[in-house]
């Protein structure tokens, strides 16, 4: 998911704010496929790796609306009118649920390591 989150910042650097026109069919549509195809296999492991780890600072509902931001950034990326500054909240917003989805994996990972020895 950060490599999406990358890459639609490549391209609102490109499309938004550098100006240049995207092609629907050879840009956009690829690009957003790609990256609902890999949400759609990345949100349900996600919310079972939530449910059997029950991290303390990771829930549901935000993967749910990061989500729906990943989904969002994706398609407003290529667009002449989005707005700069809500897409940038947008994008960090993405970044922090992800890395706080990567602590509890590795909070997680530690403590099955600490139970097996």
């Amino acid at each position: 998911m950060k490599d999406w989150n990358r890459q639609a910042e490549e391209h609102f650097q490109t499309y938004r704010i550098g100006g240049a026109t995207a092609d629907f069919y050879d840009d956009v549509k690829p690009f957003v496929e790609q990256v609902m195809q890999d949400l759609e296999n990345w949100v349900p492991d996600v919310l079972k790796f939530l449910e059997m780890a029950k991290p303390a600072y990771v829930h549901a509902q935000q993967i749910d609306q990061l989500a729906e931001n990943v989904e969002m950034v994706a398609v407003t990326c290529f667009q002449q009118d989005t707005k700069k500054k809500r897409f940038r909240e947008q994008v960090k917003s993405i970044d922090y649920t992800l890395e706080m989805v990567k602590q509890a994996v590795v909070e997680y990972q530690q403590k099955k390591e600490g139970e097996q020895t």
